[in-house]
């Protein structure tokens, strides 16, 4: 049993991003254009409200096509396999790597678990910022490869 997830995957593509995203885009040229044509002084606050709708459509279009625009900073993921615990729950935050060798037991709390090693030393994994139905997953295939590897663990 395997858990695999990408925690930023946006689940479909969607028209409405998309249409936003253009429109945000065609309102920042706009901004500038009738600005212009008119004759009038583009203050600081008028690049300002060009470059937050300019953002915004970038944001909304590449959301629209289905990639997270987060995933083009980083990752963010669960990977719960035969080999390791590997949990990465922002694209900032640091992943935690646990190999099952390294594990003598596993303890469940809410929103972590608490990793006792052989050597003694513990380690915290933090769930932080995962839904609910996630988490359960997580606690079940946990608890499954840790009956099959012989790893005490207390949900």
């Amino acid at each position: 049993m395997e858990l695999r997830r990408d925690l930023l995957r946006i689940s479909k593509p969607s028209r409405l991003r998309i249409i936003l995203g253009i429109g945000f885009l065609i309102l920042s040229g706009l901004w500038i254009i009738v600005r212009v044509y008119e004759n009038r002084n583009i203050g600081l606050i008028g690049w300002g409200y060009s470059a937050l709708f300019l953002l915004y459509g970038i944001i909304y279009t590449i959301e629209g096509y289905g990639v997270s625009f987060q995933g083009l900073f980083g990752k963010s993921f669960i990977s719960i396999d035969q080999d390791a615990i590997r949990i990465k729950t922002g694209i900032f935050d640091k992943e935690q790597n646990i190999p099952w060798n390294d594990i003598r037991s596993i303890d469940y709390h809410p929103l972590s678990f608490q990793v006792t090693r052989f050597n003694k030393t513990g380690e915290m994994i933090k769930l932080s910022g995962i839904d609910y139905a996630l988490i359960q997953e997580i606690k079940m295939v946990i608890g499954s490869i840790a009956k099959e590897k012989g790893v005490g663990i207390s949900i």
